[in-house]
């Protein structure tokens, strides 16, 4: 009796040193099958990068930063940059990024599949054969026009999941796609990024102020449009720097400030009455005129 466990223990063992020799053997006919399909793409090809899963956490990648990302291809598809990967024995990750990020995220997947654990996504509703969720409703609502509904209904039905990530947009494949899988599900993504540029751009309110447009330059101070202040508008000499508040004032010579002396005064001309303003033809000005602010 005790020779038939030991005989059973040992066929179990065999088939399971058989079904590891075999995925190890999938998986590096895997490994090759898209190492040589990266190289005829014109991309770069990596074995491992133990980084890379630990960049997203929605969707697919929620609670998987721990797992290393394998048979990485990374490269530019008309003009958007893209990355492959597998997430072990989880799902075929694609990624694809956009020039501006955003704070809001949008979750695209199958009526099927399970919806998203995030306690910031909110369910908005299906459009086509998927169902949307957002972390802002309003925006997810004029995002979802009818772009997005021509594109939900032309996405591959392999493309599981799609989602938004900051400047990140994503999808999951199967394990087990080709490299025909690939190839839509990275067309398929960067239409969806493509979608998702209208989403408002990443602020951060320290660097912001309260009036400023982020998607616009700061305007430069011009010197020439600074208002002219007139005496009875200079400042106070309280408001103005020590440096000059300090400064003594100049009084006028004792000799320009005593009177003119009566015979002066008595030989004075008397004013021409031709020059004497009419009643009613009001004040006389001479120079420039200028305009009244």
């Amino acid at each position: 009796m005790t020779g038939m466990w030991f005989g059973l223990a040992a066929i179990a063992l065999a088939g399971a040193g058989a079904l590891l020799y075999v995925d190890r053997t999938r998986r590096d006919q895997s490994g090759r099958v898209r190492q040589i399909w990266a190289k005829a793409q014109g991309y770069t090809y990596t074995g491992s990068d133990d980084q890379l899963a630990g960049e997203w956490h929605r969707a697919a990648m929620a609670n998987q930063d721990y797992l290393t990302a394998t048979d990485v291809v990374r490269g530019n598809r008309r003009g958007e940059q893209f990355v492959l990967f597998d997430l072990e024995e989880t799902a075929t990750i694609v990624a694809v990024r956009r020039e501006i990020g955003s704070d809001v995220d949008i979750d695209l997947r199958l009526k099927s599949t399970a919806p998203p654990k995030d306690g910031d996504l909110n369910l908005l509703g299906a459009i086509g054969p998927r169902v949307v969720f957002a972390t802002d409703l309003e925006i997810a609502r004029r995002v979802c026009d009818q772009r997005m509904v021509a594109f939900t209904e032309s996405v591959p039905p392999a493309l599981s999941m799609l989602w938004s990530e900051g400047r990140w947009t994503l999808g999951s494949l199967p394990v087990s796609s080709s490299g025909r899988d690939w190839d839509a599900a990275i067309e398929a993504v960067a239409r969806l990024s493509g979608i998702l540029h209208v989403l408002p751009p990443v602020t951060d309110p320290s660097e912001l102020e309260v009036d400023h447009d982020p998607t616009r330059p700061r305007p430069r101070p011009d010197v020439s449009d600074a208002p002219v202040v007139s005496d009875s508008d200079a400042p106070v000499a309280r408001d103005l720097p020590s440096a000059v508040r300090d400064v003594p004032r100049r009084e006028a010579p004792e000799s320009q400030r005593r009177e003119a002396p009566e015979s002066q005064r008595r030989n004075a001309p008397a004013p021409d009455p031709s020059n004497t303003p009419k009643p009613g033809s009001g004040p006389q000005r001479s120079g420039t005129v200028r305009p009244v602010d």
